[in-house]
This record gives C-alpha cells, structure tokens and sequence, in this order.
C-alpha cells in the first residue's frame, strides 16, 4: 500500500480517538442532528501506513441519514481486502444487554410521593469477524425512556438518574403517584454504536439500538399518621415498629 496515501473515513465526533463516549455531548447531538439517524460526525484522516499518526481534520458536521456514513477505504487499491461495514440492522440484531433497573426502596412508595427509580450504565464491546477480519463493535446508552405504569407521558433522559440522598426527595428520574396499586414500570435503553476493523480508529454506526430492560413494579401505598404509646425498643411488635408499611 502506498505510504504517501492518506485514508480518510468518517468517525463520530462524540467518540474520542480510542473510543470513549461523551455523554454530555451526545445530549447536544440529540439537538444539533434532530433527523432520526443523523449522527454528529467528523472526518479523520492516516497514512495508509501508519495509523497511530490518526488525527481528525476539519469541523464536525452532522451525518445525512439517507447515505452511509463510512465508504471503504481500500477501495482502488489493487488486491486490497474488503473492508466490513457494519450496518444498523446489524447494531440491532447484536445482543446488547439491556440497563437494569433500581429503586430506592425495593419499589415502594407513597401516594403524591417521589418514588425514584434509576439505571445501570455500561459501555458494551462485542467482538466478531467479518470477512476474514477482526471486527470490535461498541455500544454505548445515551438515552433513557421511561414508562412508569400509570398511563402518564413517557419520562426520555440522557442521563440514567441515581439514588435519593433523602426520603421523597425529587430526582431527575423520580415519578409522583396520584393513586395507590401496583404499577409496571418500564426502560427502555436507546444504544448509539461504533465499529473498528482490525484495531484501526473507530467508524460511526448510524441511528440508535432501542433495547428493552425487564420491568419491576412499582408498590405504592397511602400514608397515615397515629399516634402510638409503644417503644419500639420494649415491644418491636408495636404498630409499625418492624416496618413502616402495614396494614391497618
């Protein structure tokens, strides 16, 4: 291969060179490419010999979903192989895993109370062949959707939320309740995906991987207040000493 030629490919501008996803900017792709599949993206450019010279040239730009985003670079090099395209139907038929969903209280809550769920978050690397050739695929969550059971409008975050510091307190994945019962509360994770052939740089896949997680439910009940004459420290059996959730 000639060293003078230079290898030009297109990379997602929220990835870093050895492949780290940046959420915050992920959130401000979200708003710059609004078109489903449009990715923010620029171009990076090596020797044909020597890849660890990689560096990105000119300004990000955002992707046009009707076309793909990476051509090979091979191509018009004689006996050059082919290099593997990973495409979205692809992204989606990989078995992603999906977040888990938390709770701060095993899913407990109470009426007109802030009942925090959250997610797990992890980057994912699966590792195949194609064509004769290593292929490392990465998936990383820039979104969460949640569906909280009670027919409210559906909660989408760029951020997976985290555990309350205090009871009740409002978090940016918390739901309030308007009636008691038992509700299903579902997540789904939305996937942006990257692949590189043969350790080379990192090639943006285009769109998202929308992956579903197992539903917990959520219990939430009304509160009451008593007054009581029992020391929880003489009787533990007294009224809401083991628990306080009982029934009258």
């Amino acid at each position: 291969m000639d060293p003078k030629r230079l290898i030009s490919i297109t990379q997602p501008y929220c990835f870093t060179l050895d492949g780290t996803g940046q959420l915050d900017c992920f959130e401000t792709a979200s708003t710059v490419c609004g078109d489903e599949g449009s990715q923010w993206v620029i171009r990076v450019q090596y020797p044909a010999n020597n890849l660890s010279a990689i560096e990105r040239v000119g300004s990000p730009f955002c992707s046009d979903p009707a076309e793909p985003v990476v051509s090979d670079p091979a191509s018009g090099t004689p006996d050059a192989p082919p290099m593997p395209v990973v495409t979205l139907a692809d992204f989606r038929s990989l078995n992603i895993a999906p977040s888990k969903i938390e709770s701060d209280s095993g899913g407990f809550g109470l009426i007109r109370g802030n009942t925090n769920f959250f997610a797990t978050e992890e980057d994912q690397t699966l590792n195949s062949t194609m064509l004769g050739q290593q292929v490392a695929i990465q998936a990383v969550p820039v979104q969460w959707t949640w569906d909280y059971g009670d027919g409210s409008e559906k909660l989408a975050n760029p951020y997976p939320g985290g555990p309350q510091v205090e009871f009740n307190q409002e978090t940016t994945t918390s739901h309030v309740y308007e009636e008691t019962g038992q509700y299903p509360v579902g997540l789904t994770t939305s996937y942006r995906g990257q692949f590189s052939v043969n350790d080379g740089p990192w090639i943006a896949i285009p769109g998202t991987a929308e992956i579903p997680s197992e539903p917990v439910t959520a219990d939430i009940w009304r509160s009451t207040s008593k007054n009581v004459a029992d020391d929880c420290h003489e009787n533990p059996e007294g009224w809401a000493c083991g628990s306080p959730f009982v029934e009258d």
